[in-house]
């Protein structure tokens, strides 16, 4: 991965429990982030931090139609936003009715990122440090990243702290992949009071009636919420048609005991009246880039 040193800004953004502004010291860096995707940058030359192998309830997901919906806020969605600002190391953070932050305190905060991609969006997919890079790295050096020094990342913190839900794609390293799954494992066995895995009904189903059932009342994995949300939006929220709709999108995926790659996330998914449920763990799915 890619060492970009550089400073984390939250003012006049609106992160959550998996996305962060992010400007490197020598904006250069990004033209050097792997992979077909480019990193859209502002003025500054700043970029937003899409954070590699979690998923974080949404706060305000865009998707199909006007306006926002988000994940349960009070379920978790919250929880994972304000420990990722914590982390990085912001005080005083206050925000408006929009989840903008109208105040913190310092400004900006220094930090790393370890970057693999950009996803098609333009965020710089990477491993969220803070303070200063790893020992013996420079910036824009390209290291092979350990155990040792992914649990030093916001990205396992908040695994571990069972905020988020894991969610990974090919790209990470099986050695990293196979960490962070046994923390989620650890993390979903614990049902830490006030994390995803107290609520979360993934797996054991759950019940829609509406599309406040998902955004309102019950917990299940984001990326499942935003395909929900989704078909929801557009076709109401009886699930006949649910399969076909994920058989729609295309989304390939691989699962240990198949060599090649499944395409489709109906695969994943069963839809019982009113209930959908996904079949297996997330941690056992990894999707495909695209």
């Amino acid at each position: 991965m890619l060492v970009i040193k550089g400073t984390y800004r939250i003012l006049d953004t609106q992160p959550d429990g998996d996305t962060v502004h992010f400007t490197p010291q020598d904006p250069g860096f990004w033209h050097d982030v792997p992979g077909g995707h480019r990193v859209k940058r502002n003025s500054r030359g700043g970029g937003t931090v899409r954070m590699d192998a979690i998923d974080a309830l949404e706060t305000h997901y865009q998707g199909v139609g006007p306006g926002t919906v988000h994940q349960p806020l009070h379920l978790g969605a919250h929880a994972a936003r304000d420990e990722l600002v914590a982390w990085l190391g912001f005080t005083g953070v206050v925000r408006d009715a929009d989840e903008k932050v109208t105040a913190a305190t310092p400004e900006t905060v220094p930090g790393y990122v370890l970057a693999s991609g950009a996803d098609t969006y333009g965020r710089a997919v990477c491993l969220t440090g803070r303070g200063k890079p790893p020992s013996g790295t420079r910036d824009g050096d390209r290291i092979t990243v350990t155990v040792d020094l992914l649990r030093q990342t916001a990205n396992h913190h908040l695994l571990a702290r069972g905020l988020v839900h894991p969610t990974f794609y090919g790209n990470l390293p099986e050695v990293l992949r196979t960490d962070l799954a046994a923390v989620a494992r650890r993390a979903r066995t614990a049902k830490a009071p006030g994390s995803v895995w107290e609520h979360d009904l993934t797996t054991d189903g759950v019940k829609v009636d509406s599309l406040a059932s998902i955004t309102e009342q019950q917990v299940l994995l984001p990326k499942l919420f935003r395909r929900l949300a989704d078909y929801i939006r557009l076709f109401g929220p009886a699930l006949d048609a649910f399969p076909a709709y994920l058989a729609g999108e295309g989304e390939s995926f691989h699962v240990p005991e198949q060599e090649q790659a499944v395409r489709g996330l109906q695969h994943l998914v069963e839809v019982t009246g009113d209930t959908v449920r996904m079949t297996r763990p997330i941690e056992e799915v990894v999707l495909v880039e695209k």
